[in-house]
């Protein structure tokens, strides 16, 4: 039996689902999900590229990044860094590349652990990384690591968690679920009252019939397992997405949920499940207000380009810079390319920086 033919007919066996639920089981479901299979889905011959799939830059910038938080923090002992979803690895082994070659101490005290639940893609990373082996665990998640000094680093991570889906009608707010009728297990959109919680903001009188947009349950499991394997430190994430006022503007009113297979962006989220990836925008109100209450302080929140322009800097100063990697800067950092199109968002834990009061501004938070 096809792959897609199996998710259909579990899809079929289980809808009605919300839209959480089927995206979840598209995405994750130990078999058949897109995310279960070998990693092939970011890159040229994938369907979508991310930072780090146009070249080293990327996982360098980040490994100066974290090499100077290091120095800085002047602790001595096994310290980590944390990648969840990373993947096909290459951005743990650019990091580590460059850890290696030109922070040999931090190197040899660090250890690096990538999180990955799904078992054929982390026996991939245990494979790609087995050069630096003895530094590096392939873990299904944080439940076994003690608390450490720790920087996390999620590049696209939060985008592909699932959303549901909600549309205003006359009479308020509708969630869309899925349906699935028994002719060759063909799924439809239905309409179902509302009955989830949702964010404030819309709770008003501003959005036309018709508007359609996504919400996500706060983070809260997510965040609390970084913390718990943190003494103190870092989680830096990656990703497209908006403040909660963005977000949900009232002329978004197709909302952001993407499908992207070879490259090519639908909307069409019923026609190849398992075959292509189901992607919404990030509402970093949401997160940062999550993180604020397992005890996390908002560093920086800013588009990638300026992030990324600072570290170039201190690149250049050490006389690091390669002229190879000219043309994948450009893609990084050009506000048209994806400069623009990610933020980045650093937060701390129980270190002593103070709240960035630009980065809350910034948020609606």
């Amino acid at each position: 039996m096809k792959a897609t033919t199996a998710l259909r007919k579990i899809l079929h066996e289980r809808c009605p689902l919300n839209f959480a639920e089927y995206m979840n089981l598209c995405l994750y479901h130990p078999e058949y999900g897109y995310y279960a299979q070998t990693p092939h889905q970011v890159g040229r011959e994938g369907d979508f590229f991310t930072s780090v799939s146009c070249g080293p830059l990327f996982g360098i910038l980040i490994a100066e990044r974290i090499a100077r938080w290091w120095r800085e923090a002047d602790f001595s002992g096994t310290w980590r860094i944390l990648e969840p979803g990373p993947n096909n690895a290459a951005l743990a082994i650019d990091i580590i590349k460059h850890l290696r070659s030109h922070y040999a101490d931090a190197y040899l005290s660090m250890e690096y652990v990538t999180i990955d639940p799904l078992p054929l893609p982390r026996q991939f990373q245990e494979l790609a990384l087995a050069e630096y082996a003895e530094h590096v665990r392939c873990l299904a998640d944080t439940s076994s690591l003690k608390p450490c000094p720790t920087f996390v680093v999620a590049n696209e991570v939060l985008d592909a968690f699932p959303c549901r889906l909600i549309e205003r009608e006359g009479d308020g707010w509708k969630e869309i679920k899925i349906e699935s009728r028994e002719e060759g297990c063909q799924l439809s959109e239905a309409r179902y009252p509302c009955e989830t919680p949702l964010p404030a903001i819309l709770c008003s009188d501003e959005y036309a019939d018709g508007y359609r947009t996504e919400i996500r349950e706060a983070p809260h499991a997510f965040i609390d397992s970084l913390c718990r394997c943190m003494t103190r430190g870092r989680i830096l994430f990656f990703d497209y997405g908006f403040a909660q006022p963005e977000y949900y503007d009232p002329q978004r009113k197709d909302g952001t949920l993407r499908v992207y297979r070879n490259h090519r962006a639908s909307e069409d989220a019923l026609q190849d499940p398992g075959l292509c990836d189901l992607t919404a925008h990030v509402d970093f109100t949401l997160v940062m207000e999550t993180a604020s209450h397992a005890g996390l302080k908002a560093v920086s929140f800013e588009p990638q380009e300026f992030f990324l322009s600072r570290l170039l800097r201190d690149l250049l100063q050490q006389g690091k810079w390669d002229h190879a990697w000219q043309t994948n800067l450009q893609t990084l950092v050009h506000p048209s390319h994806l400069g623009g199109k990610f933020h980045a968002f650093e937060l701390s834990y129980a270190e002593h920086d103070q709240h960035d009061a630009t980065a809350a501004t910034r948020l609606a938070f």
